[in-house]
């Protein structure tokens, strides 16, 4: 068969999910305002998910708790039960997987489908089978969802958001005009709290506006290389495929950024190098992760790369193990030369930081100033709160 000059992408959104879970589980709550928080205090709760009957009163995700039942007395609130809700994305999954084996997973309550052999090759329309997987995820597992249909992800991902919920909505490149490009800037996929701000500083309102920019050169100079992703999407020129492996366990993590001029100054390089470990020890914990071996990346303005790595007895996770390596891996190799990339990678990726280390005279006191630490932050987060102590990290001295 020969290849379709078109795709049919699907983004399915589950309808306020975390609620309603809650509310499979327990439909007498169906009529009532119900909010998922992950804290038992109402002092310091937040709204994780908030239903629609409580969004009619102004409730929303993020939102205090004590905040929340002013705006609604009649709250329900409920403690968040992730091994439920894991239960129900599974099934979610398994039931998409039914129709095609085209599915990447975006989020517990989330995915796409690329569904475009099913219509070229079964003739199935569309339209219909969306329907029929939202009649379907009602029926079986009594959560609604809103369905956005499109030729690509970002298209399909801004389609599944106009009619919540429990809406479908097909949106294609001869409908951005007047349906896509007339929405506020910060409606737009891909452009954070952040980036919002600076592109109103510029007039650019709508995401119309930033198609139609003309001073591109200081657009890129703003944001780099995330500007040409933004126009392309807002133009409906997504290519990305549909991957069902990208949330597969990866066997490396990192990242990398490249800059836009030569970077001479060390605190500015070494900036960028703690985002870029930001970065990957946030997907290490996304993906429950800790790495053996670290390395740094460094391209110089001739392309010249070096990289350097460390391999540990014990894995880690966290930024403030992470940073600490990467920087003295940088004072040791960087010998002043202006860079154009730097990168760090993670590998001997495993499931658990735990390492069997027998106990002898010459590392028994860090055993017994570790656990009595421990001990000490248990006893004042037990008393003051989860969030008011953490463990800090020493940074590397210079020589």
């Amino acid at each position: 068969m020969e290849k379709p000059i078109f795709r049919i992408i699907f983004h399915i959104d589950l309808n306020a999910f975390f609620a309603s879970c809650e509310i499979a589980k327990r439909p007498e709550l169906k009529a009532l305002p119900v909010a998922v928080t992950g804290e038992k205090s109402s002092k310091r709760g937040i709204v994780t998910t908030a239903n629609y009957v409580a969004r009619s009163y102004g409730v929303h995700s993020a939102m205090p708790l004590l905040q929340a039942k002013k705006k609604c007395p009649q709250l329900v609130v409920l403690a968040a039960d992730f091994k439920l809700y894991r239960q129900i994305s599974r099934q979610f999954m398994n039931l998409l997987h039914e129709y095609t084996n085209q599915v990447e997973k975006a989020s517990i309550d989330e995915a796409y489908l690329d569904v475009t052999a099913l219509f070229h090759e079964e003739k199935m329309h569309p339209l219909q089978l969306a329907q029929t997987i939202q009649q379907r995820l009602l029926a079986e597992l009594k959560i609604g969802c809103s369905i956005g249909i499109a030729p690509n992800k970002f298209l399909a991902k801004m389609a599944s958001d106009m009619k919540k919920p429990n809406g479908i909505t097909i949106l294609r490149k001869r409908d951005l005009p007047h349906l896509l490009w007339p929405q506020p800037i910060e409606e737009m996929f891909g452009i954070g709290k952040a980036s919002a701000p600076k592109l109103k500083q510029l007039g650019i309102e709508t995401i119309g506006d930033l198609v139609h920019y003309q001073e591109v050169e200081k657009l890129e100079w703003m944001f780099g290389h995330q500007l040409l992703k933004w126009v392309e999407n807002a133009r409906g020129e997504d290519q990305s495929p549909v991957d069902p492996t990208r949330y597969e366990v990866p066997s490396s993590i990192g990242h990398s950024t490249t800059f836009f001029k030569d970077y001479y100054f060390e605190q500015e390089i070494k900036e960028e190098a703690k985002k870029m470990c930001l970065k990957t020890a946030n997907r290490l914990k996304s993906y429950g992760l800790y790495a053996k071996t670290v390395t740094l990346q460094l391209k110089d303005a001739t392309f010249k790369q070096t990289t350097r790595s460390l391999t540990l007895t014990k894995p880690i996770q966290h930024i403030n193990e992470l940073y600490p390596l990467i920087e003295e891996l940088f004072d040791e190799h960087w010998e002043g030369q202006p860079l154009r990339l730097i990168g760090v990678y993670t590998t001997n990726l495993v499931h658990t930081n735990k390492v069997k280390e027998p106990l002898t005279l010459f590392n028994y006191q860090s055993f017994v100033e570790e656990g009595k630490i421990k001990q000490t932050m248990e006893e004042i987060k037990n008393k003051y709160g989860a969030d008011l102590i953490q463990k800090g990290f020493q940074k590397g001295r210079k020589t």
